[in-house]
């Protein structure tokens, strides 16, 4: 297929209108695609179980108090799953939007306007998810960076993975940098009494209180060049989603994911490398104390270390497809942002202080229990509605507001 998508001048006469882009029906996906989208939200979900139980700020300085057996299952998911899981769900959005850009040119639709729109009503959610739910948020990053992953769509892949190289480079040149202790320590310092008033808010503060303090602090506000460091850090973000985005648009156009038994030994190639290379530098930032080998460990090692995983998890599909595991992973990867943001409804109620007010009760080892059974939960509650309906209630206003059609939602 050409790399080239023609916009053709809608005249006047009603049977020159290019139909509306649609949104693809359940016989029409690539299921693994699925799978793997729910594969990647329940290693998020691991993640920001720390985050959701020590706070977005305390969770950094949570590791000398834990008794070893959380010790122990913390540095499992700073090694295994920290860094390695947002990456997938990144590099699938760039996957599906280039297989959405793609089928707009293959039926000569108009894709831009609706692309934008659906990017709109994300950020509108990502905002509201941000402010009013958790402070964890990436649905935000997402529609952000996407304003700007549009315009690399019509590349082909060798451009595209030039991108991708510069990017990386861009995004892991901070960590060759030597760092200024006096600096970091200061910062460190400051963080840290950010995290304490955080624990408080958290704690004993209503729900009004948490709105507050996710509006009005700024980590970064007595921090020397602090302003200039939260852009600085803001672009590194914005970097790491775009390339991670661009990898998934070259995935889509290699179809490296389409057939995979086709593609098995592209696959292979990819786990061997991105396993252990990712391994070797994820294991470097979790057991070394070098500040420069932690920042490329985490923004390089994690996302090589995710690829390795995404080619690892497609081989087992080729040969477990009909698995209950892969299938439950599926109906959870079908309605991905109704289940992401139920994890964040359900963990803030249950650790916030306007909720149950377990944060920090629990340790790592107990909240790894406590996601593995929600998530199982969610798994027989998302079969049970996809059964029912055709797309998860906030799948469904995503998809009205990006069409401007209200779509079925039950199944007859």
């Amino acid at each position: 297929m050409s790399d080239k998508l023609t916009n053709k001048t809608i005249t006047s006469t009603k049977d020159s209108v290019p139909a509306p882009l649609s949104p693809l029906d359940s016989a029409n996906r690539l299921h693994h695609i699925d799978s793997l989208r729910g594969f990647a939200l329940f290693g998020i979900f691991l993640v920001n179980m720390l985050a959701f139980q020590y706070g977005t700020f305390g969770y950094e300085y949570i590791y000398p108090n834990l008794n070893s057996t959380d010790q122990a299952s913390h540095n499992i998911i700073e090694f295994l799953f920290q860094g390695s899981f947002y990456p997938i769900f990144s590099i699938l959005f760039g996957f599906g939007a280039t297989l959405m850009w793609q089928r707009a040119g293959q039926e000569d639709r108009p894709f831009y306007l609706v692309f934008l729109r659906r990017l709109v009503l994300l950020a509108m959610m990502g905002t509201a998810h941000l402010y009013l739910i958790w402070d964890g948020d990436i649905l935000l990053t997402y529609a952000i960076t996407g304003f700007i992953f549009v315009l690399f769509l019509k590349c082909k892949p060798k451009t595209l993975l030039i991108w991708a190289i510069t990017l990386v480079f861009l995004n892991t040149a901070p960590g060759l940098l030597p760092t200024d202790d006096a600096s970091t320590n200061e910062a460190s310092t400051i963080l840290s009494s950010i995290a304490e008033q955080e624990q408080v808010v958290l704690t004993d503060g209503s729900y009004l209180d948490t709105v507050e303090f996710r509006l009005t602090s700024d980590p970064f506000e007595e921090v020397e060049f602090g302003f200039l460091i939260s852009i600085i850090n803001a672009v590194t973000l914005f970097i790491q989603t775009l390339w991670l985005f661009i990898v998934g648009a070259i995935i889509a156009k290699k179809r490296w994911l389409h057939d995979l038994k086709e593609h098995k030994q592209t696959l292979v190639l990819l786990m061997a490398s991105g396993l252990s290379v990712g391994i070797i530098l994820k294991g470097v930032m979790v057991y070394t104390p070098t500040t420069q080998l932690d920042y490329i460990g985490y923004i390089f090692g994690g996302p090589v270390l995710g690829i390795g995983y995404i080619a690892a998890f497609s081989l087992l599909f080729i040969k477990y497809s009909t698995s209950i595991v892969f299938d439950s992973f599926r109906y959870v990867g079908r309605m991905a942002l109704t289940n992401y943001i139920s994890q964040s409804i359900v963990m803030t109620t249950l650790f916030y202080g306007y909720g149950f007010g377990l944060l920090g009760e629990l340790g790592t080892t107990l909240g790894i229990v406590l996601v593995v059974a929600i998530f199982i939960l969610q798994m027989i509650l998302s079969k049970w509605w996809l059964i029912h309906y055709r797309f998860g209630p906030i799948e469904w206003l995503w998809r009205n507001g990006t069409y401007m059609k209200r779509h079925k939602i039950r199944k007859k």
